[in-house]
């Protein structure tokens, strides 16, 4: 009895399985050597009346856990923007649900503390709103959280 004869123009079934493996190897080898760094502590911001410097206290930022924002803000010249409202909205990004928003105080001239809770561990959107003669800015930065 005869073989059958093999048609030249399929490949072995195992390239596809060794393929695919090396696929998945690669992927999780660029996953998790990733040069992508974790948002930094402190952020300088420049936007039309002045400039921000944005810190989180502990960073990473605690999950479930009362963490100090501070901002600095001054105007054009250097001097401190005094007396403004400012609110602070943190978005988990890729959720739609979870934000957390708070208010800061001023506890010196142009200095404002308020406290922040990140709801679960990953990066999140700060979204920071200051009126100040009635115009209002926006200022966003990102924060990583951690358990």
């Amino acid at each position: 009895m005869q073989k059958p004869l093999k048609d030249p123009h399929t490949k072995p079934k195992y390239i596809y399985i060794v393929i695919l493996v090396s696929l998945l190897a690669g992927s999780a080898i660029w996953w998790f050597s990733s040069d992508d760094a974790d948002p930094p502590q402190i952020t300088e911001h420049t936007f039309d009346i002045g400039t921000a410097s944005w810190m989180i206290s502990e960073y990473p930022a605690k999950v479930l856990h009362a963490n100090l924002f501070t901002v600095d803000i001054k105007d054009l010249q250097g001097l401190p923007i005094k007396d403004a409202v400012i609110r602070v909205k943190l978005e988990m990004l890729s959720m739609v649900c979870g934000d957390y928003d708070f208010e800061m105080i001023e506890s010196s001239p142009g200095n404002y503390e308020g406290e922040g809770v990140p709801l679960m561990a990953g990066t999140w959107s700060a979204t920071l709103t200051l009126e100040t003669n009635q115009q209002s800015y926006t200022i966003s930065r990102l924060l990583k959280a951690v358990h």
